[in-house]
């Protein structure tokens, strides 16, 4: 139903067998519903200098977020995070942090220094 709102449309694709519906927020996070319920997270905050690529950092963060073992939280967090990485800088892939970086932004509170 093209005049279906989002709780609805993501309560069919679980009731037709989906496991997680994604959603993206852009500046305001992520939404994720399951069976369980809905998990939102919010967006890291950046100055947005080139959109292109963010999608892909999202869902390269999810997937590599649920292949390290993270709840669906920690995926979701790390998912925003990179793509904040990615709407930050010029290009799509170029802000991106490397693999052994990963584990610096999960679990890190908003706003908080890593050195």
């Amino acid at each position: 139903d093209p005049g279906a709102d989002e709780p609805t449309v993501a309560a069919e694709l679980l009731r037709r067998g989906v496991e997680t519906v994604l959603v993206k927020l852009g500046a305001d996070g992520a939404r994720a519903y399951t069976a369980d319920g809905v998990e939102e997270v919010g967006a890291v905050s950046v100055t947005a200098v080139d959109t292109v690529g963010a999608g892909d950092a999202f869902t390269a963060g999810y997937l590599s977020g649920w292949f390290d073992g993270l709840e669906l939280t920690g995926r979701l967090r790390r998912a925003a995070t990179l793509g904040a990485f990615a709407v930050s800088t010029r290009g799509d892939c170029e802000g991106l942090p490397r693999r052994a970086e990963l584990a610096l932004l999960d679990g890190h509170e908003a706003g908080s220094v890593l050195r």
